[in-house]
């Protein structure tokens, strides 16, 4: 139901919550991912021992793998172009630069200093492609050991390939794991309280503040951003998040949704609230916006889990199947189409299962033992 449809609702009927949207009411027919052009999209992944793999979902086969310049994989992140990876390499000491178009690593950038072991545990990648906030562990070379030293944040400048700024700690007004918006100019800062700051990365200072906070109509709970955008960055000047949102009286209820954000007002245009949502965790959404999957279960002694499917115009789960898994392994990826979903982990294989029939339909295996998490890419 649309922030319209639930506002005049309220106030015909006087209630103080609005009932969820069911599958037939026509304000929700509509995809929410706005119905684009099917795009291709093939899998990316860190593979055992020094090689990033492309996967292609629609053959089940392998596309393309790189090679490594300096060894195995210790983190890959997926810059905010798409079209690039950074991977750090040799125990954690350089990050090397894959371009996706040339299939071959095109940058390394060395953090190594003499008599001292530096480990790079994260990149987070600057507003404009031309900085990132590089986190590294230290340990001095001692005649007779090692001694732990203070950790650093450098700012690293990739045209000079050195770090123009040491921190002891990323800027506090950057939070927890901010990410770039989707035009690439701002930072976009996700608080506890469920506001996004838009922060200038020249100046980090705050330029907008877009209020999830103050409710939309009367008995409106508490919004939680899931941060997973239906529109993967294609659109620049908007988000639709997929969103919790918790009953204010019953603390312990929670529905689900999403939330239509528009970048350019800086404000809340739509919202749409369909009910009870998936538990458990790890959420994958098919490239074209229809389906999500998730998984629960497989820990704590239960040896199953659970795979649920959830159609994305109504918010309702389809199907679910549950399967018994080697320990460490689970829902790894859905294709981009929504017809598979792909089981992995803790092994050089996937299951691959029939979205429709929740069958398994084949297990496909690697040279190599895949690494991390799976990312999707438009080709």
């Amino acid at each position: 139901m649309s922030r319209a449809a639930r506002l005049s609702s309220l106030l015909l009927a006087a209630f103080p919550v609005a009932a969820c949207a069911s599958a037939q009411d026509p304000t929700v027919a509509a995809v929410p991912a706005a119905q684009e052009a099917a795009k291709t999209a093939h899998f990316w992944f860190a593979s055992y021992p020094d090689f990033l793999v492309e996967f292609d979902p629609a053959t089940d086969a392998v596309a393309r793998k790189v090679k490594l310049q300096n060894g195995m994989s210790w983190g890959v992140q997926l810059l905010a172009d798409q079209k690039r990876f950074a991977v750090i390499t040799d125990t954690q000491r350089k990050v090397e630069v894959v371009d996706i178009a040339k299939g071959a690593v095109t940058e390394v950038h060395d953090f190594g200093e003499a008599d001292v072991i530096v480990r790079v545990r994260d990149v987070t990648e600057c507003p404009g492609g031309k900085q990132w906030y590089v986190r590294t562990e230290r340990l001095k070379k001692l005649a007779d050991r090692y001694e732990f030293q203070q950790g650093q944040i450098l700012l690293y400048d990739l045209e000079q390939k050195k770090s123009v700024r040491t921190l002891r700690r990323m800027p506090p007004i950057l939070g927890f794991s901010p990410r770039i918006s989707p035009d690439g100019q701002s930072w976009h800062v996700f608080q506890r309280d469920g506001a996004i700051l838009v922060v200038d990365p020249k100046t980090l200072k705050e330029t907008a503040k877009i209020d999830l906070a103050t409710p939309q109509f009367a008995g409106q709970g508490r919004i939680s951003l899931r941060r997973t955008d239906l529109h993967f960055g294609r659109e620049p000047q908007k988000y639709r998040m997929l969103c919790s949102f918790t009953d204010p009286v019953q603390r312990n209820r929670q529905s689900w949704g999403y939330v239509d954000i528009d970048l350019v007002a800086n404000k809340v245009v739509d919202m749409v609230e369909w009910g009870p949502g998936p538990s458990g965790f790890g959420m994958y959404v098919s490239r074209d916006g229809k389906l999500a999957a998730s998984s629960n279960g497989g820990w704590g002694g239960e040896r199953e889990s659970a795979i649920a499917l959830h159609d994305l115009a109504t918010g309702k789960k389809v199907r679910e199947f549950r399967e018994e898994f080697r320990p460490r392994q689970s829902l790894s990826a859905i294709a981009p189409d929504g017809s598979k979903v792909y089981v992995g982990g803790a092994g050089s294989d996937f299951r691959v299962y029939d979205a429709t029939t929740c069958k398994l339909l084949k297990v496909v295996e690697f040279d190599g033992e895949i690494q991390g998490q799976v990312f999707v890419v438009d080709v």
